[in-house]
């Protein structure tokens, strides 16, 4: 899976703040005006990852977006301080976002020892286990046997762990 980038977070705020599939910036503005989530990430998104001169003809076009364009000129969001306190909160959102995935590769650890110990004191085999859940035994075993998180969803190991549980 790819890294989440913040401009492809902008560009999935943008989609869903506007409750529309489109990528028309102008499209975009035009619902912004009333809109105050959606004009947040609009200007910052207008301010880090457009060219110049289409930025300059949608703030002409569409003039309440030229004052907070101008608060970010030159500005880059890990430098966002309490005067930026909107954007910086959108870039928050991102880096929690971003890191969603190490969090649950931590939380799958911590469940992969439990089931193994389980496993273990309960004499259940990981046949047992991905025969009875239907599950990848490739997969299974990596998981269970190398601790490898990356090859089993969050899901997967809930369901996995409430099974050697029983």
């Amino acid at each position: 899976m790819r890294e989440l980038t913040f401009k492809g977070y902008l560009e999935q705020q943008l989609c869903e703040l506007s409750d529309c599939q489109s990528k028309s910036l102008y499209k975009f503005a035009r619902l912004a005006e009333n809109n105050a989530r959606l004009k947040d990430v609009l200007c910052l998104y207008l301010s880090i990852y457009v060219e110049e001169k289409l930025k300059d003809q949608l703030t002409k076009k569409y003039s309440y977006l030229s004052k907070n364009c101008e608060r970010l000129y030159g500005k880059v969001p890990e430098q966002f301080d309490d005067t930026l306190s909107e954007y910086k909160t959108i870039y928050d959102n991102y880096l929690n976002k971003k890191n969603s995935n190490k969090n649950d590769d931590m939380l799958k650890e911590l469940m992969q020892k439990r089931i193994v110990e389980l496993k273990d004191e309960k004499g259940i085999s990981n046949y047992r286990i991905y025969k009875e859940l239907n599950l990848n035994p490739g997969n299974v075993n990596a998981f269970l046997k190398n601790a490898d998180v990356s090859k089993v969803g969050l899901n997967t190991v809930r369901r996995m762990l409430a099974f050697v549980n029983q």
